[in-house]
């Protein structure tokens, strides 16, 4: 029993978010926005479950609405604000157009935030910048964060839930919950 994305390889129980759905959701939040050239920062390989569950929904996405995913706009980082940083630094000197910014996580999307307006870019008129996970944080920086907010209580709750039909011997299940949109001034 674990939290995390579901592995198909791995014969485990896994509470989690539906990591696939929150990238759709995030990428057409975007595009609804009219944004069509969107950026991913963050690992795309199984390397990083979580993070390519997202980009698999934001290629998803973009397909849905006839845009080809572009991999000249997927820069890797994990899980830090320099990681992002750097990335979307990286990102800018490539001098590849882009007017969306998808951060694999929300301390990804912080780092990515500094390295735009370092830039001489504005959020969200240039580039608008969305996240994943719904940090304290995010509310808080400048402009504050559009992200998909987990429900860590929930996973809580039932991986208590597991824990209690391992210890009665019966089998775990494996769930996944759906991330909700919080819209924020970033895009």
């Amino acid at each position: 029993m674990r939290w995390g994305a579901e592995v198909k390889d791995m014969d485990v129980a896994t509470i989690g978010c539906d990591n696939f759905h929150g990238g759709y959701q995030l990428t057409e939040h975007l595009l609804e926005k009219g944004h069509k050239q969107c950026a991913f920062i963050g690992t795309a390989s199984r390397r990083a479950p979580e993070f390519y569950d997202r980009y698999k929904g934001h290629i998803a996405a973009l397909k849905h609405t006839g845009i080809e995913g572009n991999e000249n706009l997927q820069i890797d980082a994990l899980y830090t604000e320099e990681a992002g940083y750097l990335a979307t630094k990286q990102l800018l000197v490539t001098g590849a157009k882009f007017d969306a910014l998808f951060a694999a996580c929300d301390l990804i999307a912080v780092g990515a935030i500094r390295a735009l307006t370092e830039h001489g870019l504005a959020i969200p008129d240039d580039v608008a910048v969305v996240g994943f996970d719904d940090i304290p944080m995010a509310s808080f920086v400048n402009p504050p964060l559009t992200t998909a907010k987990q429900d860590t209580m929930l996973a809580g709750e039932l991986l208590v839930e597991n824990l209690l039909k391992l210890i009665a011997g019966d089998k775990p299940t494996t769930v996944l919950i759906e991330s909700q949109l919080i819209e924020r001034s970033s895009s």
